[in-house]
């Protein structure tokens, strides 16, 4: 897994490396960098998610092409989740805080929402290795077993999109 936060601190530049000697302006710049790196997490979580969206797009469409309808609804509630899920982390609020903001938050929430969003980029592969047995499924009973399985990680991650939320207005 990447880690962003030490790639963007090994692109600052020297304007920043100068500011950082400057009293008052490096913890400025740390929590700075530190927000642009959950940022960039983020995407990277929302961009894997929306791969894997794309695949249950593509086995719904098999189920139609194949006359099989019967999941077609319960893929479709799915994909709704994972959907939901995707726009909360992509649009999600980033721990911004300014010098005048009413919501500041430290750096060790910043951390802790951090370590957050590395674990739901890790947790993608739960849904691509379901996807792939769906893909290959031809019992009834195991399809149906893969797309309850799929539905409930799909309300977990929605879960945990909230609590993410609730974490920074909490703080």
């Amino acid at each position: 897994m990447t880690d962003y936060q030490s790639q963007i601190e090994s692109q600052r530049g020297k304007l920043k490396e100068l500011l950082l000697k400057v009293p008052g302006f490096k913890g400025y710049i740390e929590l700075e960098d530190r927000r642009t790196a959950d940022k960039i997490l983020r995407e990277a979580v929302a961009d894997r998610f929306q791969e894997q969206l794309d695949r249950i797009t593509a086995i719904q469409t098999e189920f139609v092409d194949q006359g099989d309808l019967a999941y077609v609804d319960d893929l479709e509630t799915i994909v709704v989740k994972i959907r939901t899920f995707i726009d909360r982390i992509r649009h999600a609020a980033y721990g911004y805080s300014s010098f005048f903001s009413a919501l500041k938050i430290d750096a060790d929430v910043l951390d802790k929402i951090y370590d957050y969003d590395q674990a739901l980029l890790g947790g993608v592969d739960i849904i691509k290795n379901t996807l792939e047995t769906l893909a290959a499924a031809e019992d009834p009973e195991q399809i149906k077993a893969l797309i309850k399985d799929l539905k409930e990680y799909a309300q977990d991650i929605v879960t945990k999109a909230d609590q993410r939320k609730d974490e920074i207005t909490n703080e």
